[in-house]
């Protein structure tokens, strides 16, 4: 059960229902993490307009960021949001195994050796951030990564560890269609010491 009361979207009103409407026009409903949040209307329409942002922009493909925001959703140990998007690489037909495979840490067939290279960076940046160091980025270049897709994969990170931190402190409950796709599909959330 959410730690906060999540805002019902048939009853919201004013900035919120606006909110809610722009989220469901995408998703053709409103999940619970909005729900949650949107009792910051503002952070929750800024964090919508930053996610639509991130997922598109840049020249790495969104099928590869859904990836990355797996990755890192199990890394910071967030149920919540590695079945969100273990649930989009679903509907992207990768198999189950695939999707465990990819995020206990093994390179994915799907991938490219350069693509595998950046779901490990992206593994590495979730876990900890203030690790990175500049042989980590140069091994990233050795692949072909510019710049600009060095950057883009950490905002990626970015943008999901602020959305686990949400969705984990507040303990969002799973939407039923997730029930069953993260931690019942054998990717257990224990803590990490590395």
């Amino acid at each position: 059960m959410a730690r906060v009361k999540l805002i019902d979207p048939e009853t919201a009103e004013g900035r919120t229902r606006e909110v809610f409407e722009r989220v469901r026009a995408y998703y053709k409903m409103v999940p619970g993490l909005q729900k949650a949040l949107c009792h910051l209307p503002e952070v929750t329409d800024a964090l919508w307009t930053l996610s639509l942002a991130t997922a598109s922009e840049g020249k790495i493909r969104e099928e590869l960021k859904r990836v990355f925001f797996a990755v890192t959703a199990h890394e910071v140990e967030c149920e919540y949001c590695t079945a969100a998007h273990m649930l989009a690489l679903l509907g992207r037909e990768w198999s189950r195994e695939e999707c465990v495979e990819v995020i206990r840490g093994r390179p994915s067939p799907r991938l490219s050796d350069k693509e595998n290279a950046a779901v490990e960076f992206a593994r590495r940046v979730a876990r900890r951030p203030a690790g990175i160091t500049d042989d980590d980025v140069e091994r990233l270049r050795a692949h072909g990564w510019t710049d600009p897709e060095i950057v883009e994969i950490v905002a990626s990170v970015a943008l999901m560890r602020y959305t686990t931190t949400v969705a984990s402190a507040l303990d969002v409950p799973l939407e039923k269609a997730m029930e069953g796709v993260g931690v019942a599909c054998g990717v257990p959330l224990e803590s990490r010491s590395e």
